[in-house]
């Protein structure tokens, strides 16, 4: 489990992130968080994707820690243990979709 970074200089649109996503099969919904929200440990029973589309992140399982910015996505597997804070003094806008 790694991030992917957003391939190009520019960053990418929240529609560029979505088609992205629709490539793969993947339907998404739009979540966006404030300055300090925390969600602590937690774990599903799906696979969840992550992807986000702006302001910083910070995404950790029980054996890494990720700090995400625009267009960096984290495929976290089914059963996985994490938690997530938003960095920074601004929102965090991101895509989420589960398989």
């Amino acid at each position: 489990m790694d991030v992917v970074r957003w391939p190009r200089p520019k960053k990418p649109t929240l529609d560029e992130l979505k088609r992205m996503l629709k490539s793969e099969g993947l339907e998404s919904e739009l979540y966006a968080d404030g300055p300090g929200v925390k969600y602590g440990r937690h774990k599903h029973d799906f696979d969840d994707f992550v992807v986000i589309v702006e302001g910083k992140m910070k995404i950790a399982t029980d054996e890494h820690e990720w700090t995400l910015g625009p267009g960096d996505r984290l495929d976290i597997p089914a059963n996985t243990n994490h938690r997530a804070e938003v960095l920074g003094k601004g929102d965090v806008r991101y895509l989420s979709a589960a398989k």
